[in-house]
C-alpha cells in the first residue's frame, strides 16, 4: 500500500471519527461492524472499601486514579462474529485450537474443569446452546486477545489495545462509587448483568449460589441483552470475564501512580476482570479483580473488549 493510500484512509477514519472542530464523537463505528464508547478523562477512588462483601485483599487500598485522556472502549464485549472477521481475513488460530488438548471447558454433572481437543471459541462445550455472531467470544487467551488488536490496528492505521485494569474499572464504574455500578446490593444486577441465576441452575443443579431470577440465559447471551451503564457500556459485568493488558501484582494499589497506572513491568499473569455468566454477583462487582496465565483459554472466563486511542 502507497503513502498516499495510508493517507487517504487515515482522513477518511479521521472524518468518520470526529465532529466539526475535530471534537471526538460521542460514539463510532469501525471498519469491522464494531461500536465504541468515548470515555471521557476523569478521576475515581480504585478498588473497594475494607467493608465491602465480597473484598479480596488484591483490592486495597483504595486509591484515587487520574485517566488524563478521553478513549474510546467497545460498547459491547468482542462478539464471535468480530473475531470471526479477524480469522477469516488471517487464518489466525487461538492457542485453544493450536494445542491439541485444546480448551478448557466444564463437566455440567460434577462441576469439574476438563480440558478438550474440541472445545474452542468455536464450541464453547454448553449443552443445547447454539453460539451466534452475537454472542460475546470466550476461550480467549490473552495472547489470542493481542493478536487481534494488532490485527484491527493494522487494518485501520489507529491504535487498538486492551484497556489497563485502571481504564477498565474507571469505565466500569461510570461514575458510580457503589460496589455495583447498579448500586449497594448485588439484587440491583437484576437485568443489568449475565451472572448465574435461575436458568444456569436449571442447566447445572449443583451450583450453589444462584441469584434469585431468572433471565432464561444460563450461559453466555448475545451483546447487549442487558441494560448499559451511564458510559452507554454493555456487559461490563457479567457474561465474559475481560482481559486488562496490565501484569498482576497484589500489592500493587501500594505504590500505584496516580496517573494513567498501567500495571507492574513484568509478571506471571494478565489481570482479568467483570465477572461472568457462571458467577455469583459478589464478583460482579467494579472493584473485583482475578489474574491468569496469558494462555490461559476457559469457558468460564476468557473474553475480551478493545479500546481504540483518540489521536
Amino acid at each position: 500500500m502507497s503513502a498516499i493510500s495510508i493517507l487517504l484512509i487515515s482522513a477518511t477514519l479521521a472524518s468518520k471519527l470526529s465532529l466539526a472542530g475535530g471534537v471526538p464523537s460521542r460514539s463510532v463505528l469501525n471498519s469491522v461492524g464494531m461500536r465504541l464508547s468515548l470515555i471521557p478523562a476523569g478521576k475515581y477512588l480504585m478498588g473497594s472499601p475494607p467493608a465491602e462483601r465480597g473484598r479480596l485483599v488484591n483490592e486495597g487500598p483504595l486509591h484515587q486514579v487520574r485517566i488524563s485522556k478521553p478513549f474510546y472502549l467497545g460498547t459491547y464485549e468482542v462478539s464471535v462474529g468480530e473475531f470471526k472477521r479477524f480469522v477469516e481475513s488471517t487464518g489466525y488460530l487461538t492457542e485453544a485450537e493450536r494445542d491439541a488438548a485444546g480448551g478448557f471447558g466444564i463437566d455440567f454433572q460434577t462441576g469439574a474443569v476438563q480440558q478438550k481437543s474440541k472445545i474452542n471459541w468455536r464450541n464453547p462445550g454448553f449443552p443445547n446452546f447454539h453460539q451466534t455472531d452475537r454472542h460475546p467470544v470466550i476461550l480467549i487467551s490473552w495472547k489470542d486477545a493481542e493478536a487481534f488488536c494488532r490485527w484491527l490496528s493494522m487494518k485501520e492505521h489507529r491504535i487498538y489495545r486492551l484497556p489497563t485494569e485502571a481504564e477498565w474499572e474507571y469505565a466500569a464504574r461510570a461514575g458510580s462509587r457503589t460496589a455495583y455500578w447498579t448500586g449497594e446490593s448485588p439484587e440491583t444486577l437484576r437485568g443489568a448483568a449475565n451472572i448465574g441465576d435461575a436458568a444456569l441452575k436449571r442447566a447445572m443443579p449443583a451450583v450453589k449460589w444462584p441469584a434469585d431470577w431468572d433471565d432464561g440465559q444460563p450461559f453466555t447471551a448475545p451483546t447487549g441483552t442487558y441494560r448499559p451503564n451511564a458510559f452507554g457500556l454493555y456487559d461490563m459485568i457479567g457474561n465474559a470475564w475481560e482481559w486488562c493488558s496490565d501484569w498482576h501484582d497484589s500489592a500493587y494499589y501500594r505504590h500505584s501512580p496516580s496517573l494513567d497506572p498501567r500495571g507492574p513491568k513484568a509478571g506471571a499473569f494478565h489481570v482479568i476482570r467483570g465477572g461472568g455468566w457462571f458467577n455469583g454477583a459478589t464478583q460482579g462487582r467494579s472493584a473485583q479483580r482475578i489474574y491468569f496465565d496469558p494462555t490461559f483459554r476457559y469457558c468460564l472466563l476468557s473474553g475480551f473488549r478493545v479500546v481504540m486511542q483518540v489521536e
